[in-house]
């Protein structure tokens, strides 16, 4: 169960340096994308390019992926992790997403990877107490 947690906070961790790239390594191939905000899309390349155009539009997108529950049988598993988000659109307005990540789950021979991941949205509203400052990048944890 410590390596499926670990694949979320990799992917939050990958989103908030914008390595969308690597965030999606964390789904299977044939890993699918589902959210109340875009179409449903199957496989990285797809899910990348979703990705990719919703960042787009902002300064930062600081994603976290709270401890969730997970049950495992066998080689399958489901969990249900928290996630909120805060970003800033490049006109200054900034948003404090939350809500929660539905998943699904196989282990292969890439370890654990989300087969379906379904974000559902609880709320989104406007915050005006970030600032602007320069964010650090932070180097990649090891394998």
């Amino acid at each position: 169960m410590a390596s499926i947690g670990r694949l979320a906070a990799c992917y939050s961790e990958a989103i908030c340096r914008g390595a969308i790239d690597e965030a999606v390594q964390v789904y299977a191939p044939d890993g699918v994308l589902a959210s109340s905000t875009t179409a449903e899309v199957i496989g990285r390349e797809a899910i990348a390019e979703v990705i990719s155009t919703t960042v787009k539009a902002f300064d930062f997108v600081y994603n976290m992926t709270l401890p969730g529950v997970i049950r495992v049988i066998g080689d399958r598993a489901t969990a249900r992790f928290p996630v909120t988000e805060l970003a800033r659109r490049a006109d200054g307005t900034t948003l404090h997403f939350l809500g929660t990540y539905d998943d699904e789950l196989r282990r292969g021979p890439e370890g654990w990877r989300f087969t379906r991941r379904s974000l559902h949205g609880m709320t989104i509203g406007r915050t005006e107490s970030f600032v602007r400052s320069k964010l650090h990048p932070i180097p990649s944890p090891p394998d």
